[in-house]
């Protein structure tokens, strides 16, 4: 029997509220979280007109995330091409391309000006270190620039709270000579903070290929750090940053060599934020540089020195919020960011190039009563190679009470764009220098139900883009238009007595808005996870499914990939306040499946790993 992914989430949500007076009730009142990339604002949760998805520390502890990628499977409107580390793994946030996503780590842009277009590469991106993850879906160009077409990731990294200091480490081993393991250590004396975090990981195989049978090795190693300064009650100054080697094998399919790909990348930022002392004003500073350069060992390649690619993103500006009245905030500010590439490469020979954009954007926020809150942003960019392009975003919150049970109701419209790449303009074998930037206009409206019990999301969205890129044998062009509409569907209760359940579903319809054909992408995805956690214990069965996947097919690289169903069973026991074990089984029932096309997933694997904190 044909499997039916799209049913699950659905049901789940409708038994969910059906049984709605069997689940907990907590007395105690929480504070409204500040979504900090919804807005420029920042405005509470409740006041965000945009559909946004936060994944906390907790949840990635509890869900044993390797990767951020890992991570992001479980947010509605988000698909991820593949499951692997060291693999070439594409993010789409409702139907967008891996480029059409910006994203930000403590507030630097990161994506790659040398890969073929200006993109981040998440195969690689360990969630050690992490705090935060904020998803936000829907055009936001009008806010962050160029890429945001699809949505912004937004990372925050960990840091140190409160005096003192806290070591916590973590390791686990699996199959195929599975090691990964990270350490972080964060301390704080009065203003200042400081956090450092290792991590490692070691990969044997198998296999990424399906049709091969030549191992494949992975290993990734790096540190990330971050120091602030408290100056004044309100003046904070911060530095992050990131350094990581990456190496892996990777088969070239029936040929039966393995090609070598190195990556080194490092990330620099800082940030100066300084408010005055009625609140009215806020004066913030950033800066950053992000750099990614990938050399290739294969047959084609430079005998000694390989292909080489070196990107470099540098980007800095400055935001000021005032803050007349209680009900009105308005957000002004400059951005500049330049981007360069210098490839070294026997594939289509060398060049070099570069182009800066230069922007300026405002927006305003109106919250006339405690229900209601609108905000309108605008903003003009100026690049050297294309000239000006503007883009705007609309977004509306109502909010409604009804007993314990708030429901805000949202709605946002936008635009938003993608400049060309580097690559696409001027490689000297394909690049087309003529290519035009990608453009998109888009809306979402829906309601999410915050409940005694847990939270409940539905979104409606729809989005247009013109001006596709596309490959061809004679090089990159502008191909045509995109239609991507759909529903988002989220869910997060906690059930009586230490029962906690999530799910999300995402209902996806891609296509040509030319010709009406369908582009390929998994219609159906979703995820659902329950746990019950008696203390010292925590055991979790996770469900992760899609519908057919005709991608590979779509793009004249393989063919179709049939729908699949999951279940991983993860456990944990806390043996002491500073001690944990855990451990997790992946794929239970051993199902044989693809995410993409002739591209190895995992059997029944088994991993297991300790975590250890200390603190002083």
């Amino acid at each position: 029997m044909q499997f039916r992914p799209y049913p699950i989430a659905t049901i789940l949500l409708g038994a969910t509220a059906l049984t709605a007076p069997a689940f907990a009730q907590d007395d105690t009142t929480a504070l409204d979280p500040i979504v900090i990339t919804a807005s420029r604002a920042e405005l509470p949760a409740r006041a965000i007109g945009s559909a946004v998805t936060v994944i906390d520390r907790e949840k990635i502890v509890r869900e044993q995330y390797r990767l951020v990628s890992d991570a992001l499977r479980g947010v509605p409107g988000v698909q991820v091409s593949l499951d692997r580390p060291g693999v070439w793994t594409s993010v789409s946030i409702r139907g967008s391309d891996n480029d059409q996503v910006l994203v930000l780590v403590d507030g630097v842009r990161v994506a790659d000006p040398s890969a073929i277009s200006t993109a981040f590469q998440f195969d690689h991106l360990n969630v050690a270190d992490i705090e935060r993850i904020e998803v936000l879906r829907g055009n936001q160009s009008s806010l962050y620039g160029s890429d945001a077409i699809g949505g912004v990731i937004n990372i925050i990294t960990r840091r140190a709270e409160t005096d003192g200091w806290r070591l916590s480490t973590d390791g686990e081993l699996g199959p195929h000579g599975w090691k990964q393991g990270s350490a972080t250590l964060m301390a704080k004396h009065s203003a200042v903070d400081a956090r450092v975090t290792a991590f490692r990981t070691e990969f044997d195989g198998p296999p990424i290929h399906t049709s091969s049978t030549v191992d494949n090795p992975y290993r990734a190693h790096g540190v990330s750090a971050l120091l602030g300064w408290q100056i004044a009650p309100k003046t904070r100054l911060e530095f992050s940053g990131m350094k990581s080697d990456t190496w892996s094998l990777y088969d070239t399919r029936n040929v039966g060599q393995a090609d070598k790909v190195d990556k080194d990348e490092w990330r620099l930022g800082s940030r100066l934020t300084h408010e005055s002392a009625d609140g009215q004003f806020r004066h913030a500073l950033n800066g950053g540089r992000y750099s990614a350069k990938r050399t290739y060992h294969t047959r084609y390649s430079r005998v000694l020195e390989g292909d080489i690619y070196d990107g470099l993103l540098t980007s800095y500006g400055y935001n000021l919020t005032w803050k007349p009245a209680d009900q009105w905030s308005f957000v002004g500010g400059l951005a500049h960011e330049r981007e360069e590439t210098d490839q070294l490469s026997n594939f289509s020979d060398d060049f070099t190039a570069s182009n800066e954009t230069g922007a300026v954007f405002g927006e305003a926020a109106f919250t006339p009563n405690d229900s209601n809150t609108f905000t309108l942003a605008l903003r003009r960019d100026d690049n050297d190679g294309f000239g000006s392009f503007d883009t705007w975003r609309l977004t509306g919150a109502h909010l409604l009470s009804y007993a314990e049970t708030d429901i805000k109701l949202r709605a946002s419209a936008g635009t938003g764009a993608k400049v060309p790449g580097l690559y696409q303009l001027f490689d000297p074998l394909y690049g087309n220098p003529d290519l035009k930037a990608q453009e998109s206009r888009g809306f979402d409206f829906g309601a999410d139900f915050y409940l005694p019990w847990g939270e409940v999301s539905a979104t409606y969205f729809r989005n247009h883009v013109e001006n596709k890129i596309a490959w061809a044998p004679t090089g990159f062009y502008n191909e045509g238009e995109t239609l991507d509409r759909g529903l988002e569907l989220g869910l997060t209760a906690n059930l009586a007595t230490n029962w906690q359940i999530s799910a999300s579903h995402t209902y996806l319809l891609s296509e040509d808005d030319v010709t009406g054909e369908w582009r390929g992408l998994p219609k159906h995805t979703g995820s659902i996870s329950a746990t019950y956690a008696p203390d010292p214990w925590s055991v979790t069965a996770r469900l992760r499914y899609a519908s057919d996947n005709d991608a590979a097919a779509k793009s004249g690289r393989g063919g179709q990939v049939s729908a699949y169903a999951v279940v991983d069973l993860l456990g944990s026991y806390r043996v002491n306040d500073s001690a944990e074990l855990y451990a997790r089984v992946e794929n239970i029932f051993d199902h044989e499946y693809e995410t993409y096309y002739d591209y190895r997933t995992p059997d029944r694997t088994f991993y297991a790993g300790i975590r250890v904190g200390l603190g002083g």
